[in-house]
């Protein structure tokens, strides 16, 4: 695993499942969301802010809680792999154009979702259910090699990079209450896939009576099964509704991954004869683990409403995530060679990518 995992941490999963978990002075005492609030003049009368107050007895029954997070985030998926394709006339001094890509999902900007179910058996323990999930695709003008300048050519160039991920955790939850501070710790399962491509397309005349249409493509994908643990702190803000909270999460997942590097394409260049070919190097289900780190850290509030059996919550946080697969490597597939006056190289190789995720997270949710 990589150290990076060692990041500031604090899960925003992990709050949802304290969403229903309060302040209390000792820790034989229930979470602070089913505690009475306390009416005043200056509130809407339907909403009232939670004060936190000592438990009561009448108020030890279990309960549910249930959220939804919008996650605004910095994407940066690696494939594990590059492509490399450069197109050169004889007849024009230098190279037409060089490109050095095919490595993911870089610096995009995605939105992913996470949804929380949960139940509250006691004051000390719990059980949670939790579901993240991200897609993102990107299509542009694919990377040039570093430090050359194309020449005119009348080709057209794109690139298609895909990520596609999600996670199902399902943990019991131990609480801890000491003071005004909050301690969760939880251990369970988790299923996690990830599966991260790109595709290179160059097509069109590159100079006169030059013509290509070639593909590149690699990618990577895991799908497996393992556990997951993390702890959260969470301390109330005076005697406030709100509270700041942070904490971490690492699981690790084993199976098999499937990797990939492809080639096709064909130039033509009269009088000559067409030059045409394909290649694909895979390797699949090859025995691999994926290594999750995840943290974040933010503000937590909380509403009783008046009029209803539940209690309102909302939350800001910052939050990091990193997925890390391990496995063997993957070789790749080129294809090239010089007819009439074009010489065209080009390869795509495979690998095992990582995926981090960096951004800000806003959830909401109730507990009854």
């Amino acid at each position: 695993m990589k150290a990076k995992g060692l990041v500031w941490c604090a899960a925003v999963q992990l709050s949802l499942v304290l969403a229903p978990a309060g302040f209390a002075d000792n820790d034989d005492e229930l979470p602070s969301v089913v505690n009475t609030a306390l009416a005043t003049d200056s509130y809407d009368e339907n909403v009232q802010p939670v004060v936190f107050e000592r438990m009561t007895a009448a108020s030890r029954d279990p309960f549910c809680y249930g959220s939804v997070e919008m996650m605004f985030l910095d994407i940066n998926a690696d494939t594990g792999g590059r492509i490399t394709a450069s197109f050169n006339d004889n007849t024009t001094p230098g190279t037409e154009i060089s490109f050095d890509t095919g490595t993911g999902v870089q610096d995009a900007f995605g939105v992913g979702a996470r949804t929380v179910l949960g139940r509250q058996f006691s004051n000390k323990w719990g059980m949670a259910a939790r579901y993240f999930h991200l897609e993102d695709t990107e299509t542009g003008v694919p990377r040039l090699t570093p430090g050359t300048t194309p020449l005119p050519n009348f080709g057209t160039y794109t690139e298609t990079d895909t990520l596609k991920m999600y996670s199902i955790d399902l943990e019991a939850v131990r609480s801890f209450n000491p003071g005004k501070t909050k301690i969760d710790t939880t251990f369970g399962a988790r299923h996690a896939s990830l599966d991260v491509d790109s595709l290179f397309h160059a097509f069109g005349v590159i100079t006169t009576g030059n013509f290509v249409n070639l593909n590149l493509s690699n990618g990577c994908a895991f799908d497996g099964t393992g556990i997951t643990s993390a702890m959260t702190f969470r301390r109330q803000i005076g005697d406030s509704c709100a509270s700041l909270f942070i904490g971490g999460r690492g699981s690790k997942m084993w199976n098999h991954t499937d990797s990939f590097g492809r080639s096709a394409g064909t130039i033509v260049s009269n009088p000559s004869t067409p030059l045409s070919g394909a290649a694909t190097v895979t390797r699949n289900n090859a025995a691999s683990d994926l290594v999750i780190w995840e943290g974040s850290a933010g503000v937590h509030f909380e509403f009783e409403l008046r009029n209803l059996p539940a209690t309102a919550f909302f939350r800001v946080a910052a939050e990091y995530q990193d997925w890390d697969i391990n496995g063997p490597p993957t070789g790749g597939a080129g294809f090239g060679g010089t007819i009439g006056d074009l010489t065209t190289n080009s390869f795509s190789s495979a690998g095992l990518g990582d995926t981090e995720l960096t951004g800000g997270t806003v959830a909401m949710g109730f507990t009854w």
